[in-house]
């Protein structure tokens, strides 16, 4: 691969960086891939295997303002990409998601901006980043991720969107030891809807 290529580069690859929804994902700790579900309010029947490149077809006839989530293993801990809304970075879903002794860590943004990193730690929002365009940190404890972010830094220019989208995916692979990969992309994981309501 391309010693230049980011990550950035890949969830745009694979069109990832949604022109109207953004990108929403998270990843959580402590619990398994259908329990994270679960906790984000996902309809558990509606579950069918799949990937990224057939879920669309697998999970059709979604509703106008359905969810729909692609949850799979990454390493030791549970990946959650959302397609459709962006559940997975509410902090009330994290907090969920995190309960019981777990971790949560999320990124997201939409067509107008607000990246956010959040990081949750059972069942409590310990810090977040907007990291563009003017990086801001707020939370119980803001400094929970400074030992992730060591010789990294988000940028204050409304041009460094993606430099600072990198630098947030890097700090993720750092707490989780795997972040968002061409071969998780490449696997089936198992998609769900999120109905209309369910937040």
């Amino acid at each position: 691969m391309n010693e230049d290529y980011t990550p950035y580069d890949l969830l745009d690859e694979y069109g990832l960086d949604d022109e109207y929804f953004g990108f929403h994902a998270a990843w959580v700790a402590g619990i398994d891939a259908r329990e994270a579900a679960r906790r984000m309010r996902a309809d558990l029947d509606s579950a069918v295997e799949c990937g990224i490149h057939d879920v669309y077809e697998q999970l059709g006839g979604l509703g106008e303002r359905d969810g729909l989530i692609l949850v799979g293993q990454a390493g030791a801990w549970v990946l959650i990409v959302q397609l459709r809304g962006w559940d997975c970075t509410r902090d009330q879903a994290l907090s969920i998601a995190s309960s019981g002794g777990g971790r949560a860590v999320a990124i997201g943004w939409n067509a107008d901006g607000d990246e956010q990193l959040i990081y949750a730690v059972d069942g409590r929002i310990l810090t977040y980043t907007d990291f563009s365009p003017r990086p801001r940190r707020g939370g119980a404890d803001r400094h929970a991720l400074d030992e992730y972010m060591e010789g990294l830094s988000f940028v204050d220019d409304i041009d460094a969107e993606e430099t600072n989208i990198d630098t947030a995916l890097t700090v993720i692979e750092r707490i989780t030891g795997r972040g968002i990969d061409q071969d998780w992309l490449e696997s089936t994981h198992t998609g769900y809807v999120i109905p209309q309501g369910a937040w």
